[in-house]
């Protein structure tokens, strides 16, 4: 299977490729069809028209089809958006290299995207701005490596290899970090890209030593025998946010009412999902091929839909550390906190 593997020149030649190069944390496996809005009933109805709404605001959402973006999916299902006045359009979209375009072109009007490739976008000049979060780095993302590898901590990938789905990706500044923090530099990993769902299968047939798997592959690593290691998400990387909402600053600036409301239904219905595995098993195979059986043994994500702007500099400082970024980029201007 081909991998491509990060010079050791660094990652700065990458950039002109431009956010077209730049892939979210996509799981085209585990996606379906893009489920339809909710229908509106009746008490939603009167929410809006109580709120003095004289019609719902039409608004295009892009989402990846993941047990992350559950948030997303049960807040127009429960009618959250709609009390908020939104008549979301759920759209599907296929990664940062498409989310983001799709945003910038007008084609959906907020997207699901990791920050790596949000704030990426920002520094190239995208107006990307940040509007909520979602997901942060926990339990559900792990390193994974055969059991007979010999590999038993992050100080061990010395000279092994290790793959992540992109190479400038949030998953790959985690990397750098715990190797950082392990007495390695980055030069000491050869540091591989290839797809989620083929990284188990590469390590049982030796194509690499390492790799990332996020949830429900987690689960599918641990059926084919790998054993985690510890969390990417883990050390200096520890309670990274992973991935938020996103808009345009023209957007934000013309709708903030909409920006509120969209905040306001991310709130509620993380209440709702919040360690609730029952939620998740009903709801994911819903809007995802994976499975309620599969469900029912993942790591449930940690949610915030609070933007954290220290770790997210934490973050973008790190960026710039490890050449994903090249020149110093100021978080503070690319969120959209009114």
């Amino acid at each position: 299977m081909p991998t491509r593997e990060l010079p050791a020149a660094r990652r700065r030649s990458l950039l002109a490729i431009g956010v077209l190069s730049v892939a979210g944390l996509t799981l085209t496996a585990c996606g379906s069809g893009s489920p339809s809005s909710a229908e509106a009933d009746t008490a939603g109805s009167s929410s809006a028209a109580e709120k003095g709404s004289g019609e719902l605001e039409s608004v295009n959402i892009g989402y990846f089809p993941l047990v992350h973006t559950s948030t997303l999916v049960n807040a127009d299902g429960q009618g959250y958006l709609e009390d908020a006045g939104i008549d979301a359009e759920l759209v599907q979209t296929q990664g940062g290299a498409a989310a983001i375009p799709a945003l910038a072109s007008g084609n959906v009007d907020v997207t699901y995207a990791n920050y790596t490739s949000a704030l990426l976008a920002a520094q190239q000049g995208l107006p990307i701005v940040l509007i909520a979060g979602n997901d942060v780095g926990a339990d559900d993302h792990g390193i994974y490596v055969d059991p007979d590898s010999g590999i038993e901590e992050v100080a061990d990938l010395k000279g092994k290899s290790f793959a992540v789905n992109n190479l400038q990706n949030i998953g790959t500044v985690a990397l750098y970090a715990q190797l950082e923090e392990a007495g390695l530099s980055p030069e000491d990993v050869q540091v591989l890209e290839m797809p989620l769902p083929d990284m188990a299968a590469a390590v049982q047939n030796g194509n690499v030593d390492a790799v990332w798997q996020v949830e429900p592959f987690q689960v599918v690593a641990e059926q084919e025998g790998l054993v985690k290691i510890g969390n990417l998400f883990d050390g200096p990387a520890a309670d990274m946010p992973v991935a938020g909402w996103i808009t345009t600053r023209d957007y934000a600036e013309a709708n903030p009412e909409i920006i509120a409301g969209l905040r306001d239904s991310l709130s509620r219905s993380i209440q709702d999902l919040d360690g609730n595995r029952e939620a998740f098993t009903a709801l994911v195979p819903e809007f995802t091929t994976v499975t309620a059986e599969v469900v029912q043994e993942i790591e449930l994500p940690v949610f915030s839909a609070e933007l954290d702007l220290e770790k997210l500099q934490q973050g973008a400082d790190l960026m710039l550390e490890y050449d994903l970024i090249d020149e110093a980029l100021d978080v503070q201007g690319t969120a959209y906190t009114d």
